[in-house]
């Protein structure tokens, strides 16, 4: 009675088994004979689609991805960050999100990735040449009043600032970073303004 069982449980598991191979996805990856049909590359336990390429642990990676560990890609155009968990816009400083930026900076509008100002340590409160008393982090403007608490006064332009920029030509400021266009205009590093307005890349081997 046993072996007779063990025989019926033998003749399940083939059928099983070739009711597996058989299965059309099955199928899609490996022949009847379990080799990868022609054109497609052997990955892991299974094949690749023409096109694709495997990965160090045995994954299929589409055309143009980015793998990222784990079976995770990113398409063209994008990156892994936060240990091949999420995507990111390509390039060095590109992002969508906060997420995406190292942990001293945020995303900005521009879709790139700034550091974060530091903190304002305020100086004592002074005393402007009319009386009048600037709280601490204040300064004394020519006008009269005082400007916001961190925020310094540019004595050519008479306009404030606010921490993490500087003075731009004429009027206005620019981030400390960036090419000054003046009047409050600017352009990228890499970058040189135009007459006409906007920016363009510098030409290869000149210097900023």
């Amino acid at each position: 009675m046993t072996i007779f069982m063990l025989l019926i449980l033998r003749i399940l598991l083939i059928g099983l088994a070739l009711t597996f191979i058989s299965d059309p996805i099955w199928a899609s990856v490996l022949d009847r004979n379990g080799q990868c049909r022609p054109g497609q590359l052997q990955c892991g336990r299974g094949c690749c689609p023409a096109g694709q390429r495997c990965s160090f642990d045995g994954r299929c990676i589409p055309l143009g991805h980015t793998y990222c560990g784990g079976g995770r890609t990113c398409g063209p155009f994008e990156r892994c960050v936060a240990g091949g968990t999420r995507c990111a816009p390509a390039g060095l400083n590109k992002c969508t999100s906060r997420l995406d930026c190292p942990g001293d900076s945020f995303c900005n509008g521009r879709g790139e990735c700034e550091r974060n100002t530091p903190e304002f340590v305020p100086g004592p409160a002074i005393t402007c040449d009319d009386g009048l008393t600037c709280g601490p982090g204040s300064s004394c403007l020519p006008g009269g009043g005082c400007s916001r608490p961190g925020w310094f006064l540019c004595e050519e332009t008479d306009s404030q600032c606010r921490p993490g920029f500087k003075c731009s030509a004429h009027q206005g400021c620019v981030p400390i970073k960036a090419i000054d266009c003046g009047y409050g205009k600017w352009c990228k590093p890499g970058e040189q303004c135009l007459p006409e307005g906007g920016c363009e890349k510098l030409p290869e081997g000149t210097e900023p």
